[in-house]
């Protein structure tokens, strides 16, 4: 985006513009450095050219909705494409318990408890703080969360919590997992996929923890209502502690009615039928 926003003869009418997510810049940097004010000023710059563009794919309607209302872009140039699972890779497994094993003494994970789960980024958008506190107050589960902080800044604060309230054992921060395999078998080992998330405009892991018949909790702030439906536990208020208490107590006698809820809704963004909306797209 940048680029073209540089380059003022870029052939906006021959080319296809993906957003994916869009920023926002009051929530990226509070006290910004003049490197971050130029940035974000390009950043905006480019935005606003959106509307130039003919071709514009976003993967969800929150998104389509807010490019009409915020950057006046034609609704007629934008096209709603899913992003899209290989559901042969993000799948139920067998041997569940030995593989637990095998993942807990490969990652240095000592625990019998059930595992909750959380995959990506620290972000404050995220959430992970209110998953720490909920840790605080449940003894029969340990936390497990996936990937880089990205925010070393909230990484300190979450450890800071950590020591502060004796969860050390009960939470492990796993930044660098070794192949696909190994998230794909979290996912199927864990007891519950815990997303207390604050905005997304799209996001995969609530998706690949149903396609692995993990149980969902999230919430269903911006797009992610439009993205899981009905298919997982609602969080209403996602800071909300003892709500989301709750909802863990309520995931076994969910857990076998919501199967094919869960296996319907993977459906949806099946790898086919993104393939099959791209090429309708190209051949245009």
């Amino acid at each position: 985006m940048l680029f073209y926003t540089l380059y003022p003869f870029f052939p906006y009418q021959n080319s296809i513009f993906i957003v994916h997510d869009i920023r926002d810049f009051n929530l990226s940097a509070k006290n910004k450095n003049i490197y971050q004010k130029v940035y974000f000023w390009l950043l905006e710059k480019a935005h606003n050219n959106m509307k130039k563009a003919e071709t514009i794919v976003v993967v969800s309607q929150f998104t389509k909705d807010l490019l009409i209302k915020e950057y006046w872009v034609k609704s007629e140039n934008i096209k709603l494409i899913y992003n899209a699972f290989d559901l042969s890779i993000f799948k139920k497994l067998d041997s569940i318990e030995w593989t637990r094993d095998k993942l807990f003494k490969k990652y240095r994970i000592e625990s019998d408890k059930k595992i909750i789960l959380n995959v990506w980024s620290e972000e404050s958008r995220k959430n992970i703080i209110t998953i720490l506190k909920v840790m605080d107050k449940l003894d029969d589960y340990v936390f497990i969360k996936l990937w880089r902080p990205i925010v070393t800044k909230n990484r300190e604060e979450h450890l800071k919590y950590i020591k502060e309230h004796w969860l050390e054992g009960k939470v492990y921060f796993l930044d660098y997992i070794e192949d696909m395999d190994d998230f794909v078998w979290f996912y199927n080992i864990s007891d519950i996929f815990l997303f207390p998330s604050l905005f997304e405009w799209f996001w995969r892991p609530p998706i690949e923890a149903e396609a692995c018949w993990c149980p969902v909790i999230s919430s269903k702030e911006w797009s992610l209502w439009e993205v899981l439906n009905d298919s997982c536990l609602i969080i209403n208020n996602p800071e909300d502690v003892d709500e989301i208490i709750g909802l863990i107590g309520e995931v076994e006698k969910n857990k076998e009615r919501m199967i094919n809820k869960w296996l319907e809704n993977c459906k949806r963004f099946e790898l086919n039928k993104n393939t099959d909306y791209w090429w309708n797209l190209l051949l245009k």
